[in-house]
């Protein structure tokens, strides 16, 4: 499996499959670190459920102007809340679902269902594992543009700590499995690992001399969408922070295509230096 990954040869079924798992396992992540500022995590569901919904209905709106066999949401509003129930493989009551309250929820009936594994069954695996792999940025728009409507003052930087604490989370869950040694080589490797499910850095290469190193590619799938900016490159960045963390490196975002152009992004990465004491003892 780890070379499978290393060398991304997963099939789109597979990735389909894992983006969905990601996705849950964000929005989870998003109820967790913000059931404190939102009063508790079942009024951090009905916030976050009401702030990704335009995600949700632009997504819909995107995908229709392709598939004319979409209904519009106009005609019928249960659509968006049944297709993307159907891409996120849940029902209504299924853990998670109430994500998509915000758009009517997932489908809640047998005739329901059928109907939206129907459209479903006419994307292709690539268009649900991309598709999916799209929300994920679209979803940091609308929380950083909604969470100081809900009182969450600081949003941008709590959107941060979650994302770095869970980056080192999956970093040691990776550095156990695999056995990895604490070298820049690992770091990519995990860094890559997690970029591979939502398309970030498609083209990609490295450099790593053994102290040092460094990742470049080009564009996230979002990087395009209504309100992406710099700001959002360092709140995802600190995913990669955490996970380059647990490899006794420090992530440094050296260049991004919203604030510097091109079309490539890259970080480096470096021994993290430790801080000496006044009689010279490393703290």
């Amino acid at each position: 499996m780890r070379e499978v990954l290393r060398r991304e040869l997963l099939p789109a079924p597979v990735l389909w499959g894992m983006a969905v798992d990601g996705m849950r396992g964000w929005n989870g992540m998003m109820v967790r670190g913000l059931a404190g500022p939102l009063g508790g995590r079942e009024q951090a569901k009905v916030a976050l459920a009401r702030l990704v919904a335009p995600v949700f209905r632009r997504r819909y709106g995107l995908l229709r102007e392709g598939r004319p066999w979409l209904p519009s949401a106009e005609q019928e509003p249960r659509a968006v809340g049944l297709l993307m129930g159907a891409l996120y493989r849940m029902r209504r009551g299924s853990p998670g679902a109430w994500v998509l309250e915000g758009v009517g929820g997932a489908p809640g009936s047998l005739p329901e269902e059928a109907r939206a594994l129907r459209w479903r069954s006419r994307m292709s695996w690539k268009e649900r594992w991309t598709e999916l792999a799209t929300h994920l940025g679209e979803q940091l728009i609308a929380l950083t543009r909604g969470l100081p409507g809900e009182g969450v003052s600081n949003g941008n930087a709590l959107l941060g700590k979650i994302c770095f604490d869970e980056g080192a989370r999956y970093a040691r869950q990776a550095k156990e499995r695999f056995r990895l040694p604490d070298t820049p080589e690992s770091a990519v490797e995990v860094l890559r690992m997690s970029e591979y499910v939502f398309q970030v850095n498609p083209h990609h290469w490295h450099r790593t001399d053994g102290r040092s190193g460094y990742l470049e590619g080009t564009a996230c799938p979002w990087y395009t969408a209504p309100g992406w900016s710099m700001m959002h490159c360092g709140v995802f960045g600190q995913f990669q922070s955490g996970i380059s963390s647990v490899f006794g490196l420090r992530y440094q975002l050296t260049q991004t295509i919203p604030k510097h152009g091109g079309n490539t992004c890259r970080i480096d990465l470096k021994p993290i230096a430790l801080r000496a004491s006044r009689d010279g003892r490393a703290l």
